[in-house]
């Protein structure tokens, strides 16, 4: 994916990454708090009308996080999206989330 098609990454993607994100950090018992800013910026960013894309070229960061609800950590994940088409934290978390890696880490279980 070259640079053009990353920053053209549409916000329903990035919206539902965040969602991802959410409902994984819910699971793993997040606070509320963490839960409910990923999941009010990805609403915010369903509504957006300006690609995110635009917003990071023209503002970088900052341009991001003078948005409605995205702080330092979302916008920092949204950068990541956009500059890469992924998002790490997802690959993490679902990581957390897997039960067979769940269960290589008890003792007397293992790899």
């Amino acid at each position: 994916m070259d640079m053009q098609q990353v920053r053209n990454v549409p916000n329903a993607f990035i919206a539902e990454k965040l969602r991802e994100v959410a409902d994984l950090l819910d699971q793993q018992g997040a606070t509320s708090f963490r839960v409910r800013a990923y999941r009010d910026a990805a609403a915010y960013i369903d509504k957006l009308k300006d690609p995110l894309g635009v917003i990071y070229d023209t503002d970088g960061r900052p341009g991001l996080e003078d948005l409605p609800t995205i702080g330092s950590s979302i916008a920092s994940a949204i950068a990541e999206m956009l500059e890469t088409g992924d998002l790490g934290l997802l690959g993490r978390l679902r990581g957390s989330a897997d039960p067979e890696a769940l269960f290589q880490t008890v003792p007397m279980i293992g790899p």
